[in-house]
């Protein structure tokens, strides 16, 4: 009976596919620490890669009413390589806007893309 598994060739030729399926290029910024010199410290963000492949899909959002005022907020899904770099802590640019990473989704062993939950900011 033949294996029915993926094999390590079909993993890397999928990994690759999806790259090229990748619409859009975004940059990704990393939060950085810096000693104020008074006891604490300010945030920065610096960009750490830049013009990733990737594919930034909206998800239907939820609305909330706060202060008398309606409040949509609309939550995005990032996809990346799977083997891309990125962190909770990381801001996203694409065409101008900003967007703060909520979670990440690892996948498993056979994962070929990383998805990312993000929020515009």
């Amino acid at each position: 009976m033949a294996n029915s598994l993926l094999q390590e060739f079909d993993l890397a030729y999928l990994r690759e596919q999806v790259k090229v399926a990748m619409p859009d290029g975004i940059s990704i910024q990393r939060l950085t620490l810096t000693s104020d010199k008074q006891g604490g410290y300010t945030q920065e963000f610096g960009s750490v890669y830049q013009n990733i492949k990737a594919r930034l899909t909206a998800k239907p959002g939820a609305e909330s009413i706060a202060a008398n005022a309606q409040d949509a907020r609309i939550d995005f899904t990032l996809t990346v390589a799977y083997d891309q770099s990125i962190e909770q802590t990381d801001r996203i640019t694409h065409r101008g806007n900003h967007y703060e990473v909520l979670s990440i989704d690892v996948g498993d062993s056979w994962a070929i893309a990383k998805q990312c939950q993000l929020r515009k900011i």
